[in-house]
Formats: C-alpha cells, structure tokens, sequence
C-alpha cells in the first residue's frame, strides 16, 4: 500500500469516525436538554435513538477499518516509527480530563438556567468530538502496537 493511498484511506475514515461522534454527541445532547426541559416523563423522540446507534455503528467501523488499515501498513514498514506510548497517553488523559471537565461545568451551567434551551450548542458539540477524536486516535494507534500479530516476524531456520 502507498502512502499516499494509506493517508487517503486514515484520512476518509477520520471524518467518517468524527461524522460517527458528532452524530452521537448531538443525539446524547439532545436527550440530556430534552430530559432537563420537560422533567423525568420527557420522552424524547425514537429518530434521536436512532441518530445515536448510527453514529456509533459508523463510529466503531470506522475505529475497526483504520485499525485494520494501520496494522496491515505496518505488517508492510516494519521499520516506521511510531508515537511513543507515553504521549499517547498524555495525548488521552488531556482529552478525558478536559472532556469530563467540560461535561460536568455545562451540567452546571444547564441546571442554573430557568429555560433549559432544546437545541444542542453546536460549539459544545464541536469540542466534545474533538477531545473524542483525540482519544480514539490515541487508542487506534495503542491497539494496533499491542495487538498480537501486527510486527513482522523473523524468519528463523
């Protein structure tokens, strides 16, 4: 596989996976304000559902073929380099901890308001697909180096 086409290919399914996250993050979202507007009996709407189980459908698949992807690249480049563990994880607790850090002051910020607004905020969205991105890369990139059977093995006679 050229590089080219790898960087095509990581790229595409990128933004399939990011459409997969928002597509979750707004259907969650919208439940969450939907739920804080109309008390415990708010019954939200059967297409949010739906939203949300595509999104992670396209989410997982999009994780799966990249993987997949990745791993088939490096069978192929035993000798490319790769981001050492240690910022992968600095990379993903950043993104957690910002994460959880925002969900819980919009929680805040949604329970202090008198009329819950129904319409998700598209920058609050924005940003949780963001920090997400930022972990699911972080956990493609750990999974392919730790999963059996990715490294080129030595012929031995």
């Amino acid at each position: 596989m050229s590089m080219s086409r790898l960087m095509w290919t990581m790229g595409g399914l990128t933004a399939a996976g990011m459409l997969g996250m928002t597509m979750m993050f707004w259907a969650l979202e919208r439940t969450v304000l939907l739920t804080f507007a109309a008390g415990a009996e708010s019954n939200p709407p059967a297409r949010i559902y739906f939203i949300l189980f595509i999104g992670l459908s396209l989410m997982n698949v999009a994780a799966f073929l990249a993987m997949l992807q990745w791993s088939r690249f490096l069978r192929e480049n035993p000798d490319t380099k790769q981001v050492p563990m240690w910022a992968l994880g600095l990379v993903s607790a950043f993104a957690v901890a910002a994460l959880v850090t925002a969900v819980a002051t919009h929680a805040a910020y949604v329970r202090s308001l008198d009329s819950v607004p129904v319409d998700p905020n598209q920058g609050y969205v924005a940003f949780q697909v963001v920090m997400g991105m930022f972990v699911a890369v972080s956990l493609v990139l750990a999974a392919v180096r730790w999963a059996p059977g990715y490294k080129h093995t030595a012929v031995r006679s």
